[in-house]
Order: structure tokens, then sequence, then C-alpha cells
């Protein structure tokens, strides 16, 4: 699954905007294959297809759950949210309960997933110092793919933080919490 799709599989499993939830998603060029030279391998150059013809049906599909792709800031003063800094992936508001979750994704790709993960890692933090004191608010770093997962189940200290990890699958029901606390249901 590429960053989009994992994304987009997140908000359907964790925070669907039918439950009450408002999510804000931010979808970068890079993460649908629109940037970047020319692929040089015919392994490149199929990725970047696959992400190209998959990233259109992201963004329907996220669009059909009423979910906001990118400009949070104006997103979150339309809707009297707090604006968080920074360029979360993930920025979700339950009103209900004031709940908050922002998350971190790295779907499957061509970079090293430690790299990846590292950046991802440093967004966390960052927003665990920006969280909304007014709300219950979680972090969540969130891989899909074996090499990444692996890499991230070391990094178990940022539970002392309150971030927490969560690997993916295919399958809802195979979704598995490294560490952390897992978010409600």
């Amino acid at each position: 699954m590429f960053q989009p799709r994992v994304k987009l599989e997140f908000v359907r499993r964790y925070c669907l905007p039918e439950n009450g939830w408002r999510v804000c998603v931010d979808i970068d060029p890079s993460e649908e294959g629109r940037t970047g030279s020319k692929r040089e391998t015919a392994e490149s150059v199929q990725r970047q297809e696959a992400m190209l013809d998959d990233a259109p049906k992201v963004r329907e599909a996220l669009k059909v759950l009423d979910v906001n792709v990118g400009n949070r800031k104006r997103w979150c003063a339309s809707g009297q949210l707090p604006y968080l800094e920074g360029d979360a992936d993930i920025v979700a508001f339950n009103r209900v309960g004031k709940r908050c979750v922002v998350a971190e994704v790295e779907g499957a790709s061509s970079g090293q997933p430690e790299q990846k993960l590292y950046k991802a890692i440093g967004q966390a933090v960052r927003a665990v110092g920006d969280l909304p004191p007014e709300w219950d608010s979680r972090v969540v770093i969130v891989v899909y793919g074996d090499r990444i997962a692996d890499h991230l189940r070391r990094a178990h200290a940022l539970a002392k933080l309150g971030i927490s990890g969560l690997t993916l699958a295919d399958d809802a029901r195979d979704d598995r919490w490294l560490f952390g606390e897992a978010l409600p249901l």
C-alpha cells in the first residue's frame, strides 16, 4: 500500500467521519508519484505508474467519506477547530469527548524505510508538544510493510511520550499496535 492508501485505510478503521470525526489528510505530490526525476528501472517505472493510478482513487474515496484533503489551516478555521503547527499527515477531531488524533503515516516505497521512519518520528515528537490542551489527544505513527514495522517496533521508547505505534495490514483484523495505547474503535 502506498502512503495515500495507508492514510485512507487508517481513516476508515480508526477515525471514520460517519462516527463523528472531522478529518483532514495531507497528501504530498511525491506520495502520488507526481514528482522526482525520470524513473530509470523497470521496477521504478512500474511503481510510479501504480502510484499515479491509485492516487485519484484514494482522493475520490476520501471525498466520499467527507475527509478534507490539504489546506488544514483553513479547514481548522472553518470548523472552529484548534490548528496544530507542522505538517501532520492526518489530523482528526471528534467533538464528542473532545478527542484528537494526529497520525504520521509511512507506506510502501522504494526508499530506505528507516530514513522515512525517523522523519515520521521527529514529526510525531514535535506534535506531542503542540497538542490542544483541552482535548484528549493521541499521536500515532502508522506504518505499512514488514521492513518498516521492524524498525518501528524498536522505537518503543516513544510510548513514554504518549506516542503509539501501529502497523497497518491489508486486512484490518491483522492490524497490530506495536507499543503505546491503542485507539478505541
